[in-house]
């Protein structure tokens, strides 16, 4: 089967986000049965990656993508406020040109579309197009309306939602298959689409491979983690608020805490977090592992989220109890109280969660325990692309 994959940002072993390992394990997997392409945005620091992905694609085509560049911003500005923002930051000329080109040179069997690349799909005339919804589009941008305080940026923010939901599922009706990453995502889709062709699929994460590996063993001293890519604006907000709010509260019970922030790119508002003491900012590590190994509890404060929140995938799967808010838990299908525990959107009550699993040896060993049994036991790559093949065998023999 000849399979092309439009995607956003390259996906590469390295790729410093968990959306983009997520496909390039995909892409991998199936390109040992199968001949896989794929196409993408390249930014600079990246086009050394392009070689990687060509020892294992029959066809690799790096679009050009200069994030800081004037012209690039302001083009991505005016498009943003044309059409909703998930799809307006996407809109590419020279993407269009070179995918459209890719197209008429080579047949391909199944066309799988990143979900914030739906627009681009909409191209393919000669294959089975499937959409890959990575994310639940819409679902982020009602959580942004939602949180938002202020009348004026509250009714733009309610408008970038309704045509985000509107949009989203306009694209999602007009493709061959859906995939998703939830049983929530899932429900969203049948909702709305419910005679169209769904399947889920767990996401690859770093927990499937090295992080089980870690010893389910209490570590040394009370340090806290929370890693993810730091130039993401919800991951920003997640850590200034643990920052600001939790971890001043944690200290009045457990002085010697530390909290380490871990992920590529910190913007300046988590740099500033340095100053304070107790907390380390790392910015890109080469592997995650040995902070999952140093510290004792994995944290997860996040107030805006879709899809599948992967790090608190690797908390559980490294053997480390997880903490997070209500969003933290969005799509792992993990209950509070046995595999992990959801605490209120209140400092004091996520501080006291975390006192209390850190100063109680026993009920820290159930719930590393509990919490790397719950991924053994839902999650297992081998049996997810089984599955993936299937589905597409399913759509492109309909």
């Amino acid at each position: 089967m000849k399979i092309l994959f439009i995607c956003r940002f390259l996906p590469h072993p390295k790729a410093r986000d968990s959306g983009r390992q997520d496909q390039y394990h995909y892409i991998e997997s199936l390109s040992q049965h199968h001949q896989v392409s794929l196409i993408a945005f390249t930014p600079p620091e990246e086009y050394a990656a392009i070689e990687t992905m060509e020892a294992i694609c029959e066809q690799v085509v790096g679009i050009p993508y200069k994030e800081q560049a004037l012209f690039s911003r302001l083009w991505r500005l005016g498009w943003r406020i044309v059409l909703p923002k998930v799809y307006g930051r996407v809109f590419s000329l020279p993407y269009r040109s070179a995918l459209r080109h890719l197209l008429m040179q080579t047949p391909f069997d199944v066309v799988i579309v990143d979900g914030m690349m739906s627009q681009y799909g909409l191209m393919v005339t000669n294959a089975k197009r499937i959409l890959d919804e990575i994310d639940i589009y819409s679902m982020v941008a009602h959580t942004l309306y939602r949180q938002q305080k202020y009348s004026l940026p509250r009714l733009y923010a309610k408008f970038d939602w309704l045509r985000t939901l509107a949009m989203e599922m306009h694209y999602a009706d007009q493709y061959d298959g859906i995939l998703v990453r939830s049983q929530k995502d899932l429900l969203t889709i049948q909702n709305f689409l419910p005679q169209k062709k769904t399947a889920v699929l767990s996401p690859w994460f770093e927990g499937l491979d090295e992080l089980q590996k870690i010893a389910v063993t209490r570590p040394s001293g009370n340090k806290l983690l929370f890693s993810g890519a730091m130039d993401l604006l919800p991951n920003a907000e997640a850590v200034v608020y643990f920052a600001n709010q939790v971890f001043p509260l944690l200290k009045s019970c457990l002085p010697d805490s530390e909290f380490y922030i871990v992920g590529n790119s910190p913007m300046p508002q988590v740099k500033a977090l340095a100053r304070i003491q107790g907390i380390i900012v790392t910015g890109e590590v080469e592997s995650l592992r040995p902070y999952y190994e140093m510290c004792a509890i994995n944290v997860v404060p996040l107030f805006t989220g879709g899809g599948v929140i992967v790090k608190t995938l690797n908390g559980m799967a490294s053997g480390r109890p997880t903490v997070v808010t209500p969003l933290g838990n969005s799509g792992t299908g993990a209950r509070s109280g046995r595999d992990l525990l959801v605490v209120p959107d209140d400092p004091m009550k996520f501080a006291e969660a975390i006192c209390q699993l850190l100063t109680d040896e026993a009920e820290w060993r159930s719930y590393a325990q509990a919490g790397r049994q719950f991924i053994k036991t839902r999650f297992d790559w081998g049996t997810t692309v089984t599955n993936l093949t299937r589905f597409l065998d399913f759509v492109a023999q309909d």
